[in-house]
């Protein structure tokens, strides 16, 4: 696999329509200037690979919303580095879900690529799925200088089925990254605008 990302500042509103979940906010998250990755992911290999781009806010919903901001990234700490990550995580000792919750992303049969971008506000605040799964929980840094983009990607994609979200989208049952299936970039200095 092969993953290429730059960061910018700018808006979550950059290359596309207004998420629903801010129509009517004001001044409240459509209006705030952040951080967006633009990023191309790549089968390198010869085998479909599932890229998992797609991150609902709330994670654990057993489909995927049609209404989906396909720009909405996990963001947190990792080693002194901003992460902006759209990976899945593990379920939370003794929770229990009555249907596997979902992530949505594109099949990549070989030499095919997927582009996107990412968003986080600025200055970065944590972003990650809620207390049923197991996910980073201390602040994000107010020091950081470092940034990295990560997706996961897997061999998933036959068990992967299609999304409300359309426009190719699939979804598939959440997993966290195993070995190295979690595929980032190097850290490289956050830009300031």
């Amino acid at each position: 696999m092969r993953l290429v990302a730059t960061m910018a500042p700018g808006g979550p509103r950059v290359g596309g329509p207004r998420p629903a979940s801010t129509v009517g906010a004001g001044t409240g998250v459509a209006a705030t200037r952040g951080l967006v990755v633009d990023y191309t992911v790549t089968n390198t290999g010869s085998t479909p690979r599932l890229a998992y781009d797609i991150v609902p806010q709330d994670l654990g919903s057993a489909t995927l919303p049609a209404a989906v901001d396909a720009k909405h990234a996990w963001v947190y700490e990792q080693d002194g580095v901003l992460r902006l990550s759209k990976q899945g995580f593990a379920t939370a000792p003794g929770v229990r879900f009555a249907a596997a919750p979902v992530m949505g992303g594109h099949v990549l049969a070989p030499g095919a690529s997927v582009t996107g971008k990412a968003y986080a506000v600025s200055p970065p605040m944590l972003d990650v799925p809620g207390e049923s799964f197991q996910a980073p929980r201390a602040a994000v840094g107010t020091g950081l200088t470092q940034w990295q983009f990560c997706v996961q990607v897997d061999g998933r994609a036959a068990q992967a089925r299609p999304s409300a979200a359309g426009g190719g989208v699939v979804q598939a049952a959440v997993a966290a990254p195993q070995g190295d299936e979690l595929v980032c970039t190097r850290p490289a200095t956050i830009p300031v605008s």
